[in-house]
């Protein structure tokens, strides 16, 4: 493995270019300041298979999450191929743990299955969450955390030898969802009900689940050397510190958006900045999305679901960046405030 090693990074050393990497991040900055740029950043989505150059190594993901020599060569398959379309990819990489992370933290249990990442086994009852509440704040190194920890480490390590990779990669924050997210993990589907017959024990866990989710991603900050003012995740260089997943909002109302989520994504958003993703139809609490405060950019992956003459306009006089929006839907003489997707 560390002859293989070597020979991809060291291929990946020699492509690199240093002063493209620094004049994507510099255009990206003006997008999210909303000043006007000669071209708006966009990320090419297609597959491996649209490049000149095909020779990288692919393992299964079950292989990697055990792996981190194998999961640092999945992860920079990516890199690979965006450095040959010549994009504004953050060039990043994970250790990509899935969504399960912070629910293990708490002690959930998870499986790996045959076609997809890990999935979370929320736990049995509304006893279970009393008893969860009652621990406090756990250990940030309880389950896949400490996992986190080595694994950022190992890459950090590992890079020291190619002076170019070490410089221009960097190790995005392992996927904490947001606190709504998490609780859905953590609690099952039944959360959906206790915020009618319990809403006082779901703030209870909420709230838990938000200082701890400060906790870890202090830690993490301390550990990779990276502050808040910009950070990279996904596909994007982002200014601010955390991106959050609010995938489960979608399912409730916006009055329950405005009592269960918003307020624990604003005190992460207070603590750090950054940006939040949703997938699915989020037209029921977007506007009120684009009131928090700290928010720099938006990321919905199914653009088609959502009303985005809305959405972009809502943006636009908010000052938040849309990220990897197909064209289609960015006005024609726009020239800020859009990274593209192609």
């Amino acid at each position: 493995m560390e002859e293989m090693l070597r020979k991809y990074l060291g291929k990946l050393e020699g492509m690199l270019d240093l002063k493209w990497q620094a004049e994507t991040r510099s255009a990206i900055k003006k997008i999210f300041n909303f000043e006007p740029v000669a071209e708006l950043p966009f990320i090419d989505l297609r597959g491996v298979e649209e490049v000149a150059d095909k020779d990288w190594p692919s393992y299964p993901y079950n292989d990697a999450f055990f792996d981190p020599a194998k999961m640092l060569l999945n992860e920079l398959g990516i890199v690979f191929r965006h450095v040959q379309v010549r994009d504004y990819h953050s060039l990043n990489i994970r250790g990509n743990y899935g969504t399960v992370i912070l629910p293990s933290i708490f002690g959930a249990k998870y499986q790996l299955t045959e076609t997809s990442l890990p999935w979370a086994s929320h736990f049995d009852s509304r006893e279970d969450i009393k008893k969860l509440i009652a621990k406090g704040i756990p250990d940030y190194k309880n389950g896949l955390g400490k996992t986190c920890f080595e694994t950022a480490t190992y890459y950090s390590e590992t890079l020291k030898a190619y002076p170019k990779l070490k410089k221009a990669i960097s190790i995005y924050h392992p996927d904490l969802q947001s606190t709504f997210d998490a609780a859905h993990l953590i609690w099952g589907h039944d959360i959906l009900y206790a915020m009618y017959d319990c809403p006082g024990l779901v703030h209870e866990l909420l709230s838990l689940i938000t200082e701890t989710y400060i906790v870890f991603m202090k830690k993490w900050k301390l550990h990779i050397g990276e502050g808040n003012d910009y950070s990279t995740h996904w596909n994007y260089y982002i200014k601010g510190g955390i991106m959050l997943r609010d995938d489960s909002s979608v399912m409730i109302s916006p009055a329950q958006y405005d009592e269960f989520v918003k307020p624990y994504d604003q005190k992460l958003l207070n603590e750090f900045g950054g940006c939040i993703h949703f997938c699915g139809k989020g037209d029921t609490f977007i506007r009120s999305m684009c009131e928090s405060k700290n928010l720099s950019g938006i990321n919905t992956s199914q653009p088609h679901l959502n009303n985005m003459e809305q959405m972009v306009k809502l943006c636009f006089e908010k000052k938040i960046a849309l990220l990897s929006l197909p064209e289609k839907y960015i006005p024609k003489n726009a020239v800020t405030g859009f990274i593209v997707a192609r």
